[in-house]
């Protein structure tokens, strides 16, 4: 392989066998005349999907091993450790994107330099796009370093804000503000790893752009265990949380904003990801991803954990509840009060699905269907 290459696509996989020659094929495939490399990296898989992997022989295609069930940090750690990108690209072996992908991402990147360059995304459940006709935005946008600032805090305030500059799935990210300020993946992290490095790199971005173009699809699916669920039947601490208030005290901090209003969207993200994970959490109990005796235990836990944590308690004062949000999950918090929360938290749950089954039957019946 070459020493250096316009992009780099990591891929963790972990017993993904049914989904790798599809998301291989349409790496091979892509429409792009510019250098670029696949890392693959395998978190100690006990199915055939290496064999899968090797048996493509492509020289695009570099296959690292870890010794042991690791977790996808600190797969995407080795991805980062070794490519040779001007741009990194992350995707999941179980999600594809367009054969026009890279290159239209590449293109838009280097027309002005941009830090991050991402695109729209199709959410795909039972064969049919959930976001069919749905973008985050009504046409191509350009982000400053001041616009960067305040669009992060639209995602602060709105826990049902759609995914834009937040996140690394399907995003172009400029490689040297990953190896100039030293970020890696929490190696700790089974849930939430993702937002958290996403926080870490917009926290350096100046400028970054949107396409309003679907380039990536998301996979759901329905009767498979979730990142929340694994993380949290793993024993999911308290602490994490603070992980992500950290991130998000520092970005704001290094944006320039005063110590005051750092302090309060730092508490907002905190509380908004612990409710968070209680109502994902609850969802998949509900979905039947996760044994539900075993499942009811968990949250049992972790809702005894939280009410328990002094800096929660602290932080649900600052707390701003959005108007799409449930009134009675922080009123528990700030109470203290167990039943309530676990209650509060199903009602969201059920509220939520409904809300996407709503969507889908909506557009449906604009088809005709």
């Amino acid at each position: 392989m070459p020493e250096y290459c316009c992009v780099s696509v990591i891929v963790p996989f972990y017993n993904a066998e049914p989904y790798l020659k599809r998301c291989i094929d349409v790496l091979l495939k892509q429409d792009f005349n510019k250098s670029f490399e696949i890392i693959m990296v395998d978190d100690a898989s006990t199915d055939n999907g290496k064999n899968i992997i090797k048996t493509e022989n492509s020289p695009l295609i570099t296959l690292r091993s870890l010794p042991s069930n690791s977790g996808p940090s600190a797969a995407r750690n080795i991805g980062l450790k070794i490519a040779k990108g001007e741009y990194l690209f992350f995707l999941d072996a179980d999600d594809t994107i367009s054969t026009s992908t890279l290159k239209t991402l590449y293109s838009h990147a280097k027309e002005n330099d941009y830090d991050l360059v991402c695109s729209d995304k199709e959410r795909i459940e039972n064969f049919q796009n959930q976001r069919e006709n749905i973008f985050v935005y009504p046409a191509d946008k350009t982000f400053s370093n001041s616009d960067i600032t305040e669009e992060i805090k639209k995602r602060v305030y709105d826990p049902l804000y759609e995914e834009s500059l937040i996140g690394i799935q399907g995003k172009l990210i400029k490689r040297s503000i990953i190896s100039r300020n030293n970020l890696s993946f929490e190696e700790g992290l089974r849930y939430n790893e993702d937002e958290i490095f996403g926080w870490d790199i917009i926290t350096y971005c100046k400028k970054a752009k949107y396409i309003r173009k679907k380039l990536y699809s998301y996979y759901v699916h329905p009767n498979v265990s979730s990142a929340v669920s694994e993380g949290i039947n793993r024993g999911f601490a308290v602490s994490n949380f603070k992980l992500a208030k950290d991130r998000v005290q520092n970005c704001f901090k290094h944006r320039g904003l005063s110590i005051q209003e750092t302090g309060k969207l730092a508490d907002q993200m905190f509380i908004n990801h612990v409710i968070g994970s209680l109502i994902s959490y609850s969802r998949s109990i509900i979905l039947g991803k996760v044994d539900l005796k075993n499942g009811k235990k968990c949250r049992k836990k972790l809702i005894e954990d939280i009410l328990k944590d002094r800096d929660i308690s602290k932080a649900i004062r600052n707390y701003v509840r959005s108007e799409n949000e449930n009134q009675w999950i922080p009123r528990a918090i700030t109470w203290k009060f167990h039943k309530l929360l676990e209650f509060a938290c199903i009602i969201r749950a059920k509220e939520i699905l409904r809300i996407r089954r709503k969507k889908r039957e909506a557009f449906d019946e604009s088809l005709g269907h």
